[in-house]
């Protein structure tokens, strides 16, 4: 119960503090009427001129970095992905070509090559998970 009594008055002393001690405008010090800061004209021009010095700067680097990507960067991934072209063309004919030769031609693995010592649980047991037959060739010995 004093607990309430107690906060009860808190809340009211708050109260009427606040309506007290609130002063008009014409009651302040002059100190305290006065602005914060005070404009300077120069400085507000310097910063100003700064703002759109920086401005036009980031334009420049902006239209240097576009003209970079566009005459540039673009036209050598171009040439690049035409080189790739030709170079995965020419490994196509190769790869194609090695399915035509015989096992008898091709040359027999290392002994470190296709080491099994235990079969794939897949296929025939022999191949591994991701066995391509036309790039993979594995040649027993008879």
């Amino acid at each position: 119960m004093f607990r309430t009594v107690a906060s009860k008055s808190v809340r009211q002393v708050t109260k009427t503090s606040l309506r007290n001690n609130s002063t008009k405008h014409a009651e302040l010090p002059p100190w305290a009427l006065e602005p914060a800061f005070k404009a300077e004209p120069a400085k507000g021009k310097a910063f100003i001129e700064a703002i759109e010095a920086e401005k036009h700067h980031a334009q420049q680097t902006s239209s240097l970095w576009r003209k970079i990507s566009y005459f540039i960067a673009a036209p050598a991934v171009v040439a690049t992905a035409i080189n790739t072209y030709f170079v995965e063309a020419e490994h196509a004919k190769h790869r194609e070509h090695l399915t035509h030769v015989p096992d008898s031609e091709w040359p027999l693995d290392y002994e470190f090559q296709n080491i099994r010592t235990k079969n794939f649980f897949w296929g025939d047991g022999d191949k591994t998970l991701f066995w391509n037959p036309i790039v993979n060739r594995h040649v027993k010995p008879e």
